[in-house]
């Protein structure tokens, strides 16, 4: 598996915003028709399951489209989505885990990239501000997919990647994925020890507890998997998303084993109640089929981290990663293809 984290800057300067507003109920790619859950069959439940569970995080799942009625032709690129919500019903918050999943269908390379939450770009109709605040700015309107709209626009705007579709998770909707499944088995790669996990208590809701991962093969269940996703006090963001996409690629190998089969009934229950998207049948449909294809030896991972972005402190005191677009372009060519084919 090749994972690519930066190159020499080229003479490339920063992208032109090429945002431009959809037609209503509309999304590059295809009709808009929202997911309408419990409305398939058993069996068409459990492949959309399939597809969902290798598509989304923290998340989250990670499936890699092709010859998907989302885009007839040319590279499918989705949209993973999770936000920190634990006790509210909407979907008006900030996104903490922003993940790319892209694959070209003819040649069925696939590729993963990983957003920070910190990084600061243009907001088509809200100025400079961080990635994150985007589906909390577009949720503000009536449209209930206001908000993974906007950020799908700032994605195309900044980088120049068209969004063909979007899941979006909270923590509780990530931990029944995963045990629905049974746990899933990381391959951590180095001692994760942090002392300051967030471990809110009736009274104290900003109290910390320890947790603790050794190196080598951990077979984890939904809350020990959501705990190894989050924590950062003792690492960095960047470390962060590393390890999401590992957890999402265990997912994915959990989702596709034979032992998940007699799962996969619960599975699609947990993710048609839990997961929103934008997507409808026959898209998901199309993911769950080539999911099974991919081959991750094909798969290169891609984090946005130093040198692609550099540490700022705003005026207001704000902590925030800026984009070093001279890095981040060949970066993003060589996931995605030529800006001009996108």
């Amino acid at each position: 598996m090749e994972r690519k984290l930066w190159v020499p800057p080229p003479p490339s300067a920063q992208p032109e915003s090429r945002y431009e507003p959809a037609e209503p109920g509309r999304r590059a790619g295809g009709q808009h028709n929202r997911a309408t859950g419990r409305t398939a069959t058993l069996l068409a439940a459990s492949i959309v399951a399939l597809g969902l569970l290798t598509t989304c995080l923290c998340l989250l799942v990670v499936a890699v489209p092709a010859l998907s009625p989302l885009h007839e032709g040319g590279r499918v690129n989705v949209l993973l989505l999770g936000i920190d919500r634990r006790n509210g019903t909407g979907w008006a918050y900030r996104t903490d885990t922003i993940m790319v999943v892209t694959m070209d269908p003819d040649s069925r390379a696939a590729g993963m990239l990983s957003i920070p939450r910190d990084l600061q770009i243009a907001i088509p109709g809200h100025g400079e501000d961080r990635i994150n605040t985007a589906n909390v700015y577009g949720s503000q309107q009536n449209d209930p997919d206001g908000g993974p709209d906007l950020l799908k626009a700032t994605i195309a705007a900044n980088f120049g990647i068209p969004i063909d579709g979007y899941f979006m998770v909270d923590f509780l909707t990530f931990e029944k994925i995963v045990d629905a499944l049974g746990g899933i088995d990381v391959n951590v790669p180095r001692p994760l020890h942090d002392t300051r996990y967030p471990d809110p208590k009736p009274g104290d809701p900003y109290a910390f507890r320890t947790v603790h991962f050794d190196p080598g093969w951990q077979h984890m269940t939904g809350k020990r998997a959501l705990v190894y996703a989050r924590s950062r006090m003792s690492t960095t963001d960047f470390d962060r998303a590393e390890r999401q996409q590992l957890i999402l690629l265990a997912i994915r190998k959990k989702a596709l084993s034979l032992s998940a089969i007699p799962r996969w009934p619960l599975l699609a229950e947990t993710v048609l109640e839990g997961v929103k998207t934008d997507m409808d049948l026959a898209d998901l449909f199309a993911l769950a089929l080539l999911a099974v294809q991919i081959d991750t030896s094909n798969l290169k991972q891609v984090g946005l981290e130093h040198p692609l972005v550099v540490s700022h402190q705003r005026a207001d005191g704000a902590a925030v990663q800026l984009p070093n677009w001279d890095l981040i372009n060949p970066v993003i060519e060589d996931l995605f293809g030529p800006r001009s084919s996108r």
